[in-house]
């Protein structure tokens, strides 16, 4: 079997282990806006799609209760268990967490006994509770092995990838996921390293790109963002399948949020704020949604001085017509 065909293994569908608080809280984004563009109210059932350690979930509880549901999904069990802790002593109305990607939303609908959603909230950034634990392999300053997927236990990780990957195939990830304009000569280089020996961890994989980049731009005061962001970034999407994930949920939410229902999509890069502005244009056209922001809300000045990481959001919501 090539590489390019391998799958990863179905993940559970029902988060039931106990309560905990490995992972450390993830500083929600946009909590206003998020509260004032979707309008959860009291009595409705509403849809937190990347719960994560349960920051906009708590907000989406308490605009419900106390007669509201909140369902809740993640691909990340670590976080998933601090959630659960979080809205078990704190959240006002019931709520039900599922340890799944949120492609599985309408299987879940039908586990939950729900017909329709009134609300629907996916943000579809990396977590601090991902980039802040060495072992979970996201960072490019790491010395843990690189792994990258958000449930540790399922299909390819980041090392499998880079280790073994032909380099077209490399060259392939790192361009169209990442808009890496240096991807052949990475790709080229990391092949050339790894059969020497295994390139083990971000660090490792960070100093190889910067190898290719600093003969390129050599001037490190240049360098806006760190060179290796957009490698890195690249398999996070790729071993996590997250532009197949969007796609699906987007072509869910028509068949899942009920009519006056209210969406909301927080985005990060390019390929997933064209993925979503792209796709509710047409579905408007098609009399599906209307959409409630004709240009995307974004962060103020106050909400990235406190949280950096929110400086490139973009929030799109739409209303079901």
């Amino acid at each position: 079997m090539s590489f390019g065909a391998l799958q990863r293994e179905p993940m559970a569908i029902l988060d039931r282990q106990p309560a905990g608080a490995e992972s450390p809280l993830h500083e929600p984004a946009m909590v206003p806006q998020v509260m004032d563009l979707l309008r959860p109210s009291p009595g409705e059932v509403a849809v937190d799609l990347t719960v994560g350690t349960g920051g906009h979930s708590l907000a989406l509880a308490a605009a419900l209760a106390p007669d509201g549901l909140l369902i809740g999904i993640d691909a990340d069990r670590a976080a998933l268990r601090v959630a659960r802790a979080r809205l078990q002593s704190q959240a006002l109305c019931r709520f039900m967490l599922f340890a799944v990607p949120f492609s599985q939303i309408p299987r879940i609908a039908r586990e939950a006994g729900v017909e329709a959603f009134d609300v629907a909230l996916a943000d579809l950034g990396v977590g601090t509770h991902q980039l802040s634990q060495p072992e979970r392999g996201f960072s490019f300053d790491s010395d843990a092995r690189l792994d990258m997927r958000y449930d540790p236990s399922a299909g390819l990780s980041a090392w499998d990838v880079v280790n073994h990957a032909p380099e077209e195939e490399l060259a392939g990830i790192f361009h169209q996921l990442g808009e890496e304009r240096y991807s052949r000569q990475i790709a080229a280089r990391i092949c050339r390293r790894r059969a020497e020996a295994p390139i083990n961890t971000g660090a490792e994989l960070a100093e190889l790109v910067i190898s290719v980049v600093a003969r390129r731009t050599p001037r490190r005061r240049t360098w806006r963002i760190h060179p290796a962001t957009r490698v890195m970034m690249a398999l996070r999407i790729y071993v996590n399948h997250e532009l197949e994930e969007l796609d699906a949920l987007l072509r869910s939410l028509p068949l899942l949020v009920a009519k006056g229902g209210r969406a909301g999509i927080l985005t990060y890069h390019s390929l997933e704020a064209r993925r979503v502005k792209q796709t509710w244009r047409r579905q408007e056209k098609e009399e599906i949604w209307q959409i409630i922001t004709p240009s995307p809300a974004k962060p103020t000045a106050e909400q990235v001085s406190q949280n950096p990481r929110v400086r490139s959001a973009q929030l799109r919501a739409v209303r079901r017509l």
